[in-house]
């Protein structure tokens, strides 16, 4: 793994059913079911902006057959590892959220916004997460000395649906309850199918970096996992030095379980 330099910390998220995502940046140390909803807290860039439980609709899993499985790829590698840079740009803001979701619209219809498009859309999109709020708060947040208050995983759909991009929200609770599947296995037949998928992850294991490791808070994508060489390619926006990162299976496990792994997947 790549020796990382000074980076931002993470906030550790309180889960019941669902996990908003925060977002981590890697430079300057800063510190989203059925039909029904699932209670959920709305989070900042890298730190808590508000404690209440609040509601948010994760969209339903349709009862329809499963598409036939592809066969296993012959050389092991699922997904694209080339996706971890084609589209690539480092984050300015606590933005990662939107970084990922940028990328997914770029290796989907292959004309990928800019962050201020990005930013922009999100603030003027309501929140479903925290209700009377944006996805994206673009002002200086105080609690962690940066610009931008982070996204909830779950409004990521919203900014998705814009481009007209489905998707669906999973993580260990919903999964349990009928959901979407996730987990590893889940995940390499998602990316075997030329599915685009954004997991939230504990930045300092990733990074592997001193700090809490319990929690995530920090979204990327996924563009390949290359089975036999134990290789997992992140499209990571958090530093000048994540282009392309890769990171063994082991640490990639340890840092989505740290959120209940949590997936949005296309």
């Amino acid at each position: 793994m790549v020796n990382k330099s000074v980076r931002r910390g993470v906030l550790t998220l309180a889960v019941l059913a669902l996990l908003g995502a925060g977002c981590s940046k890697k430079a300057d140390e800063p510190t989203a079911a059925p039909a029904s909803s699932v209670a959920a807290e709305s989070h900042s860039g890298c730190s808590t902006r508000a404690t209440r439980p609040v509601q948010v609709r994760v969209k339903q899993q349709e009862q329809a057959p499963e598409p036939e499985a592809k066969p296993e790829p012959p050389d092991g590698v699922y997904g694209d590892p080339e996706a971890a840079s084609r589209y690539w740009v480092q984050q300015s803001q606590g933005d990662c959220g939107l970084m990922a979701t940028r990328m997914v619209i770029g290796e989907v219809n292959g004309n990928p916004p800019s962050e201020r498009e990005m930013i922009d859309l999100a603030a003027a999109t309501p929140s479903e997460c925290s209700p009377g709020e944006p996805v994206y708060d673009e002002s200086f947040d105080p609690s962690d000395g940066g610009i931008g208050h982070g996204t909830c995983t779950t409004d990521l759909l919203l900014l998705l649906d814009h481009f007209g991009i489905e998707a669906d929200y999973t993580n260990d609770s919903v999964a349990s309850e009928g959901g979407l599947d996730t987990g590893m296995d889940a995940l390499l037949d998602y990316l075997n199918d030329d599915r685009q998928a954004i997991v939230c992850v504990n930045s300092k294991i990733i990074w592997d970096t001193e700090g809490d490791r319990t929690g995530c808070g920090h979204l990327i994508t996924v563009a390949a996992v290359d089975v036999p060489n134990d290789i997992v390619y992140l499209g990571d926006s958090g530093g000048d030095d994540t282009r392309g990162e890769q990171v063994s299976t082991d640490v990639f496990e340890q840092a989505w379980s740290a959120g209940d792994h949590e997936l949005l997947v296309t």
